[in-house]
């Protein structure tokens, strides 16, 4: 396989379950209660803290590993918030598989064919936009260990929970390209340019993915693009293709 090569950062960019949690032990619960309080009253370290304590004494304890979450990205801690969402994933089966095996099929532009999650099986209020970021996050770990079609599926969670967040199909375009569905690749790309017209990268990897299936006119028109804002990439791939053209 040929696969193309590309810049990008692995940046961690990165409620469930029923109302009356039950954990391991009554200690358990009873941090969880304090945290709880802390982080209605706005002491998100004195909840992180306390819910440390919950996942300590219950390392399955799902929804305190979601709630420290929260608590995280209320201090501004989002690589911290992304890690304990995408420790809720792990531990709620349920809430993957809805996106995975889901067989309702989005109606919008933004899954167009991809296996969109069952929402009767998920809790709408459940599905808020940070887990958008743990799929993404987790798809791009997969997506570096080369399980590109398990990637794909983290990519196409977080863009049903969040179809305006622009790096999903990017990243998405990603594994297509590398499982050599250019067509697919290209169609991605383009709905992260349409949501970030100035990423200089997206145009150089739909330029790459055109060059491949086949389109060199539209890979130099990308090339163009992504050279005029910037990647140098895209500039020594421009210079290379149209010097060949002259000879």
């Amino acid at each position: 396989m040929n696969t193309p090569f590309r810049f990008f950062s692995v940046v961690l960019t990165a409620s469930l379950f029923v109302a009356a949690p039950v954990f391991a032990g009554e200690d358990a619960a009873g941090y969880f209660s304090t945290g709880s309080s802390k982080f209605d009253s706005g002491d998100y370290r004195g909840a992180i803290e306390e819910f440390t304590k919950v996942v300590e004494l219950d390392p399955k304890a799902a929804r305190a590993f979601d709630k420290r979450g929260n608590a995280k990205m209320k201090t501004g801690d989002r690589p911290g918030a992304i890690a304990d969402f995408i420790k809720v994933i792990e531990l709620v089966p349920q809430l993957a598989d809805a996106f995975a095996d889901g067989e309702k099929k989005h109606d919008g532009d933004e899954a167009d064919g991809e296996d969109a999650p069952d929402l009767q099986q998920v809790a709408a209020d459940d599905l808020h936009a940070d887990y958008a970021f743990a799929f993404d996050n987790r798809g791009l770990l997969r997506y570096i260990n080369g399980n590109y079609r398990e990637a794909i599926k983290d990519f196409t969670a977080a863009i049903v929970l969040e179809p305006k967040f622009a790096l999903p199909y990017k990243h998405r375009g990603y594994a297509k390209h590398d499982l050599q569905d250019y067509e697919g690749a290209i169609e991605d790309y383009s709905r992260a340019i349409r949501l970030d017209r100035k990423a200089g990268e997206t145009y150089w990897d739909r330029g790459l993915a055109k060059e491949q299936a086949g389109d060199r006119e539209g890979a130099l028109e990308d090339f163009r693009k992504a050279a005029k804002l910037g990647q140098q990439s895209a500039i020594d791939r421009l210079g290379k293709l149209e010097a060949e053209g002259e000879s």
